[in-house]
């Protein structure tokens, strides 16, 4: 893989430790085909947009042959396509999905780049009143896939290699969801190829929210069971967020009560948050950082940045000839403020502003760019600070965890 490095403002940190990006180390599928082996097993990815989570799917590897797939959410303008309906298009529509599982059941995982031809996966046969196969987003399933893959094995089969490449030190965040919520939402930091003050920003699921006060004795074990995975990781190298995959180990018996075992808690999830966070890239630099990034694919890009069970940011941007173009907002939303409705608030409107400066400085500069959102004040023009909300302090790092994560993902 070739990268592209450009060193940041302050001190180089040691280069072994300052991988923004995963190595060859990792598997990884692009259109010309698979390099290296997935680990066996099930994975699980999403495809959020506009504030929803759009596509859960779930699908196992074996050899890099994708089996068992299935959604666990698919959704989309109000409607849950997992439901039952009668209406003829919403049906269609749900058969289409179906047979783009059909389609990829049996096949090595380059076959998900077929799904950019969506007419010829699904077939005419599928075609109800307007519903086309050439019509269904096809993408929005191979960006949840690549998703899953990022995240690496969600359940391992018969064993596994805890593949983490280096990563460089500072603070990061990632996000597990599933079922159309966000469940995971985890705050960290790496210091020398280690996991330092882990804590969770979210914890949620089926309705309880993990983090709030709770009286009744099952939910505090898992509180204390989620507590103690931060715990045992701490001081820990990367690669051991692997071993949540054996729970029963890390959060030991003296946490079970009721039912609510070390064996049975999700730890799984915490694992596929920390891993969404590392391939993020550092959320907060220390006092230097390298830029480092592979080259991408001339295309359309969309990710996402979530925290504390929202959706906050949702990006499209163009990559083209290693340039960054057309940064555009799909949702931009923050303690119950859309920012993308009309307002009347002058520091509402000013934050707006910031963001769109943001993506006006962008377009048009080289894709290691996105590291100077981590120096807000020097990127967002200062005609923009309004009381308080000024340039140095809007969060330009979400919207550089958002694109990541489009990066992570490829073209759309």
């Amino acid at each position: 893989m070739r990268l592209r490095v450009v060193l940041a403002i302050g001190a180089v940190v040691v280069a072994a430790v300052l991988m923004a990006c995963p190595t060859v180390d990792r598997a990884r599928v692009t259109e010309e085909g698979v390099e290296g082996i997935f680990n066996d097993g099930r994975y699980r990815g999403t495809y959020e947009d506009r504030g929803d989570q759009q596509v859960s799917i779930q699908f196992h590897l074996k050899d890099n042959v994708l089996t068992d797939l299935s959604y666990r959410h698919l959704y989309h303008a109000g409607i849950d396509y997992r439901d039952d309906h009668d209406h003829e298009q919403i049906v269609a529509i749900q058969r289409q999905h179906d047979r783009v599982l059909e389609y990829l059941e049996g096949k090595s995982l380059e076959a998900i780049y077929d799904l950019y031809d969506a007419g010829r996966v699904i077939g005419d046969e599928y075609d109800v009143d307007g519903a086309t196969g050439a019509t269904v987003r096809t993408n929005k399933i191979l960006s949840a896939i690549k998703d899953g893959l990022n995240r690496d094995i969600y359940a391992p089969a018969n064993g596994y290699e805890a593949r983490v490449p280096a990563y460089q030190d500072g603070r990061y965040r990632g996000i597990f969801g599933d079922r159309g919520d966000q469940q995971v939402s985890i705050q960290f930091h790496v210091e020398d190829g280690e996991y330092r003050n882990l804590s969770y920003r979210h914890l949620y699921h089926a309705g309880i929210n993990y983090r709030d006060d709770h009286d009744h004795e099952q939910i505090v074990a898992i509180q204390r069971q989620h507590e103690a995975i931060l715990s045992y990781l701490d001081g820990r190298p990367l690669s051991a967020a692997f071993d949540l995959h054996d729970p029963g180990m890390v959060i030991g018996t003296d946490h079970d009560v009721d039912g609510a075992t070390g064996a049975t808690v999700r730890s799984n999830k915490v694992k596929s948050a920390i891993m969404n966070g590392l391939t993020r890239g550092i959320y907060v630099p220390p006092n230097g950082f390298e830029r480092i990034l592979p080259e991408y694919t001339d295309g359309r890009y969309r990710g996402i940045y979530g925290d504390r069970g929202d959706q906050q940011v949702s990006v499209q941007f163009f990559v083209e000839d290693g340039e960054i173009r057309n940064v555009t907002y799909r949702h931009l939303y923050h303690a119950g403020i859309d920012y993308r409705d009309d307002h009347t608030d002058e520091r509402i409107i000013a934050i707006v502003a910031q963001h769109e400066s943001i993506a006006n400085y962008l377009d048009g500069r080289p894709v290691e760019a996105i590291y100077d959102l981590h120096f807000p004040g020097e990127v967002i023009d200062p005609a923009h600070d309004v009381d308080g909300a000024t340039g140095a302090t809007v969060r330009a790092n979400k919207v550089f965890s958002a694109i990541m994560d489009g990066l992570n993902r490829g073209v759309y």
